[in-house]
């Protein structure tokens, strides 16, 4: 769906029934987005991307 107003930007959305492969996949892929969101409000947490020695 194209947003008016909004070059290039696009609003997708994702169902599965609940039960199937499908939709466990789509559990975990919102489990990761609240990590990647989790890290970058706290980049110094553990589950940073970096390696120990500061590189990314």
């Amino acid at each position: 769906m194209q947003l008016e107003g909004t070059p290039g930007h696009r609003l997708v959305a994702y169902y599965a029934e609940p039960g199937t492969h499908e939709h466990g996949a789509l559990v975990l892929l919102d489990m990761a987005a609240h990590e990647l969101t989790a890290n970058v409000a706290a980049p110094n947490s553990r589950l940073s991307a970096t390696t120990p020695d500061g590189a990314v």
